[in-house]
């Protein structure tokens, strides 16, 4: 039985776009950053939010610091960087505010 391929994940950090291959069906989004080679930062914090309530905030990766917000295929991300899922063929956003409101209308 031969290899089958998989559409790589677009990830960008503000402007900086990376194609990250890979090889299961389904990655959260700190595996997807490891495979990537890209160190990250997680911090707890307080949420208004009482669903995210406990999960950590991603505060950095790799040389792009916080704050930080997550758009996956054009929407703001529905879940926390501890729990969200990505699959092949998805692009993800990791940015500043300032550059979110220039690439998305609506951030604002």
């Amino acid at each position: 039985m031969g290899r089958t391929e998989r559409s790589p994940v677009v990830l960008w950090l503000n402007g900086e776009r990376r194609l990250v291959a890979v090889a299961a069906a389904e990655l959260g989004l700190l595996d997807l950053l490891a495979a990537a080679g890209l160190p990250y930062r997680l911090q707890r914090r307080a949420w208004r939010d009482l669903a995210l309530a406990g999960e950590p905030l991603l505060e950095a990766v790799g040389a792009l610091e916080g704050p930080l917000e997550i758009v996956v295929n054009g929407g703001l991300a529905a879940a926390s960087a501890t729990r969200l899922r990505l699959r092949p063929g998805d692009e993800v956003v990791i940015g500043q505010p300032a550059y979110l409101r220039q690439r998305f209308p609506f951030f604002r």
